[in-house]
């Protein structure tokens, strides 16, 4: 099958040292980055802590959030290898999107769209005891939906009990604890 020119786009790659970050928590970003190979580790600081959210190896993207949202990035990325990475622009990931087949850009278009919907979601939430429950069981099944079916019942068995557990102390603890209001003091915080 012959190939289009436009098809055989160079992409930007980028030596990383070990140690050395990609990117800040905080700044605007407009790019993404696939790892081709090493590895990094995306991480948050929280009261003057450094917490890993994971690490990402060759073939895995990160920074992605940037080719769709304006705003801030919400993690730090630093090389935790000597790595090679594939720039992503938005400029190369709309001219992709417009070359592709109808299907897969209105694919892509409701994917960005339910991504952003979410994301204002969590960000409009009240910090609750309710919220909580909900963006567990949202992650606890969209973790559930990307295992392999082998995988997925091994997660249930291993975590849905310990789940179940977690959110019956959340209520016992909303209802011994949290007033008729949650947003005052008596409320929790992470």
């Amino acid at each position: 099958m012959a190939r289009n020119s436009k098809d055989m786009t160079i992409l930007e790659r980028r030596f990383v040292a070990c140690g050395e970050m990609i990117i800040e928590e905080g700044e605007i970003g407009n790019n993404a980055y696939l790892v081709q190979s090493g590895e990094v580790e995306v991480f948050s600081k929280a009261n003057d802590r450094e917490i890993i959210l994971g690490k990402m190896g060759a073939g895995q993207i990160f920074g992605e959030m940037s080719l769709v949202f304006d705003g801030p990035r919400t993690a730090s990325v630093r090389a935790s290898e000597h790595c090679n990475l594939i720039v992503v622009t938005r400029a190369v990931l709309k001219d992709k999107i417009e070359r592709s087949d109808i299907t897969v850009r209105a694919i892509v278009n409701m994917l960005t769209k339910r991504i952003i919907e979410g994301n204002n979601a969590l960000l409009n939430k009240n910090d609750t005891t309710d919220d909580l429950q909900d963006v567990v069981l949202n992650l606890y099944s969209n973790i559930l939906e990307t295992l392999p079916a082998k995988e997925r019942r091994v997660f249930r068995s291993d975590v849905l009990p310990e789940l179940n557990n977690f959110l019956d102390a959340l209520s016992v603890f909303k209802k011994d604890h949290v007033k008729d209001t949650e947003n005052t003091e008596d409320s929790f915080t992470l």
